[in-house]
């Protein structure tokens, strides 16, 4: 599995940050990089407002963290993708699969 851990990427967590006039802004703050396998997932097609969306998954495996953030983002190849979900697939604490849906600009 090491040897599929060939893309490098940033791990980013939300702050909300109170702003001026009363409300809040949320910022995105670099953790760290690290290496992670990364395999498109799914496509799908959605319609909103009257146009087509389009929303690739991927399957990103990473090295065991114990304390994943609970709402987080990965940039990669100046992508971001929104982690939608985080699992120990087989409870031995060696990694993490993360399944993240590519965020649109």
């Amino acid at each position: 599995m090491i040897g599929h851990m060939r893309h490098r990427v940033g791990l980013y967590v939300p702050e909300v940050v109170a702003d001026d006039l009363g409300g809040s802004v949320t910022t995105w703050t670099f953790v760290r990089a690290m290496w992670a396998g990364i395999k498109p997932k799914a496509l799908s097609e959605t319609r909103e407002n009257g146009r087509l969306a389009v929303t690739q998954t991927y399957l990103v495996a990473i090295r065991y963290r114990p304390s994943f953030p609970e709402r987080a983002r990965l940039m990669w190849q100046g992508r971001i993708l929104r982690v939608v979900a985080a699992s120990d697939p087989d409870a031995r604490g060696e990694r993490l699969h993360l399944i993240c849906e590519e965020e649109t600009q």
